[in-house]
């Protein structure tokens, strides 16, 4: 498993999940190796074969030394808690449920069935856990200079026969300071290492998102080759999560019993202009029993004529079941 960081050196989109990300890497194939490598490459993910797969982009932030990272991934969503279960830590249940991200520690230790919701909510009324930000979730000492923050630049059309200004807009991005975004690569066929580290490195050059003219979307790329930022359990376990957007091949064939999940809405434009078809995909976080399949997911077509894809693969981290 490869973790790709970007630390920004201007504002970024407010969100990378993998569906952009994948995007991006094949805007980068297209223009490095043509359109006939890249039909090639999105046939092998249509036929079931993919030659890698990649999750959503997750913050890290630096500690005092500038040099380590500490970093976040998704709280599970897993089935809620009984309001009993948190007698005496109300307050403390009202603060986690708007948390986002646990740090990789604490993350490591709940799919491993060592802690779950309700210790964690007893672990911030007993301050043995803290919460940053509103959204971050961590037991440990984090250099706390850093931030991750909306900003919104405006602009300005202008008349192009009076030279006037006309209209205002904004575009919303994120800033950063000590900290940057990371996500995760699992290769299954190591020939498309290369291209697709070839394809990031173009985007560095290019820049990710729609505002890239005004200076927006720049970073500077860094890649670890077999890095082991996820402990899953060794044992034999039920249930997964994903941490990519996730579009089931058939969600009918899950218990949904066992399924705790958020949906979430794509949509969007082509670069044309022309509407892309909308579709619902289960966020970052969810959880659902294993599947027996390597690959889980799929790519949607939103587009014909040119043909339009959105990537809709798992990234599965294993669970103990809780």
């Amino acid at each position: 498993m490869d973790t790709v960081y970007l630390d920004p050196l201007s504002a970024l989109p407010t969100d990378l999940p993998s569906n952009r990300i994948f995007g991006a890497i094949c805007v980068g194939m297209n223009e490095l190796y043509g359109d006939g490598e890249l039909s090639s490459m999105l046939e092998q993910f249509r036929g079931g074969s993919a030659p890698f797969i990649l999750s959503s982009a997750f913050p890290f932030v630096y500690g005092e030394d500038n040099k380590t990272k500490y970093h976040f991934f998704p709280k599970p969503i897993v089935k809620p808690s009984a309001l009993e279960d948190h007698e005496g830590h109300y307050d403390a249940a009202k603060k986690y449920k708007k948390v986002q991200y646990l740090d990789q520690v604490l993350f490591n230790r709940f799919i491993n069935g060592e802690i779950n919701e309700t210790s964690l909510i007893e672990g911030l009324s007993s301050n043995d856990v803290k919460i940053i930000r509103k959204i971050f979730l961590t037991g440990t000492d984090i250099n706390n200079d850093f931030a991750i923050r909306k900003q919104d630049t405006p602009h300005n059309i202008l008349n192009r026969l009076s030279g006037s200004s006309e209209n205002f807009y904004y575009t919303t991005g994120l800033n950063f300071k000590n900290s940057g975004l990371f996500f995760l690569i699992k290769f299954y066929d190591n020939a498309y290492r290369s291209k697709v580290e070839a394809s990031l490195k173009f985007i560095e050059d290019r820049g990710f998102g729609g505002n890239i003219s005004s200076g927006m979307g720049q970073f500077k790329l860094s890649i670890v080759t077999d890095s082991e930022l996820i402990n899953e359990p060794a044992r034999d376990v039920g249930s997964s999560m994903t941490l990519s957007l996730y579009s089931p091949d058939d969600f009918n064939s899950f218990d949904k019993k066992r399924c705790w999940y958020e949906l979430m809405k794509i949509r969007g434009r082509c670069g044309d202009g022309f509407m892309k078809k909308s579709i619902r995909v289960f966020k970052e976080g969810s959880t659902f029993p294993i599947r027996d399949q390597k690959i889980c997911g799929k790519l949607v077509d939103v587009r014909e004529n040119p043909d339009v894809v959105e990537y809709g693969i798992a990234f599965p981290a294993r669970m103990v079941e809780p």
